[in-house]
């Protein structure tokens, strides 16, 4: 069931294999089978698909659920190792620096090219599976050679994902405290092209983790998201911007108008102003 007759798993049957793994009554079956299975979820958990990601991130979430201590130490050092990659992420600043010169990756040539603006005017438009005959007989976007290498922000991305599920089971709530600054310093990394993606996925996740910490535990670690919270609240890309808004509001929600309105004050009193225009404080 998750692999194919290669030995190889495609994007395609990524979901496939996720999905299987959240059926509880499976979790005694795959139990012997963990240490082959825990690289084909992280694997998906830094997926360049947003939805394997965060399909991965449901799926270990119910493997520590159902084994409990051990492996939430496992996979929450995992997420403390890769959550900092994302300061490796190149900046993407040469145009197409980042394309191979060999035969064609499907799904890789798009990016890199993201905010070539020359590029995306007066051209020729080819449907998802146009490519698929020049590629590979039987491949396509469908076939598990043709997945573009992993970025250190997807690896990061797909960590929030987790964090952000992990944040409903109790047991893992000092941990992923204990992880807040962490997300927070990775959230200042604004040098790479797809930075605003990562930073839509962290106010997404934010404030689960806020409620899954507890009140008294995140508020010690609220400040340090301000920065990029308000930076993200500025920007002309209506995804993060928008996250970000929820984001405000439900921590307001939760620590409390008072609180949250002195904190606020304490990191910039001009912010308050600001905030005007999001909510009333």
């Amino acid at each position: 069931c998750f692999r194919d007759g290669a030995n190889k798993i495609g994007w395609s049957e990524h979901s496939e294999c996720i999905v299987l793994c959240i059926c509880t009554n499976l979790f005694a079956l795959c139990r012997p089978l963990m240490e082959e299975l825990y690289p084909l979820f992280f694997g998906s958990l830094s997926d360049g698909i947003p939805s394997v990601r965060q399909g991965a991130a449901v799926a270990l979430t119910n493997v520590v659920e159902a084994y409990g201590e051990k492996e939430l130490e496992f996979v929450l050092g995992k997420a403390a190792d890769g959550i900092p990659k994302v300061k490796e992420q190149k900046e993407l600043s040469t145009k197409h620096g980042d394309l191979d010169a060999s035969p064609a990756t499907f799904g890789v040539v798009k990016r890199a090219r993201d905010n070539d603006l020359e590029l995306h005017s007066n051209q020729q438009v080819y449907s998802c599976g146009s490519l698929a005959p020049k590629l590979k007989r039987g491949g396509g976007c469908m076939h598990a050679d043709y997945k573009k290498p992993t970025e250190p922000w997807e690896i990061a991305d797909g960590y929030i994902d987790l964090l952000g599920e992990l944040s409903r089971l109790p047991s893992a709530s000092q941990r992923i405290a204990a992880l807040l600054p962490a997300v927070a310093d990775a959230t200042n990394s604004h040098h790479y092209t797809h930075h605003y993606t990562f930073l839509e996925t962290v106010w997404k996740q934010l404030p689960r983790m806020a409620k899954g910490t507890g009140k008294r535990p995140f508020k010690r670690h609220v400040e340090l998201f301000f920065p990029s919270l308000f930076y993200s609240l500025d920007c002309e890309v209506p995804l993060t911007s928008s996250a970000a808004v929820d984001c405000l509001v439900a921590l307001k929600e939760l620590l409390g108008e008072a609180i949250f309105r002195g904190r606020i004050e304490q990191f910039d009193p001009r912010m308050i102003s600001k905030l005007a225009n999001v909510f009333s404080l």
